[in-house]
C-alpha cells in the first residue's frame, strides 16, 4: 500500500467513525478488525498483528479526559 493509499484508507475510516458517531465506533472497529484478520494467510500473521497492536496500546496508552 502506498503512502498515498495509507492516507485514503485512512481518512475514509475517520469519516465512518464520525459518521457512525462514538457509541457504534467500538463496532465499527470490531467488525472491520474481524474482516482484517480474516484476511490473513495464517494465525500466526493474525497473532502477530493483534500482539503488536496490544504491544503498542500498552507502551503508548491513550490520556483522555479526567
Amino acid at each position: 500500500m502506498t503512502d498515498s493509499d495509507l492516507d485514503t484508507s485512512y481518512t475514509a475510516l475517520c469519516h465512518a467513525l464520525g459518521e457512525v458517531g462514538e457509541s457504534q465506533a467500538p463496532v465499527l472497529l470490531a467488525m472491520l478488525s474481524l474482516s482484517l484478520l480474516a484476511r490473513q494467510p495464517d494465525a500466526a500473521s493474525a497473532l502477530s498483528l493483534i500482539n503488536q497492536a496490544r504491544s503498542r496500546c500498552l507502551k503508548e496508552p491513550l490520556h483522555g479526559p479526567a
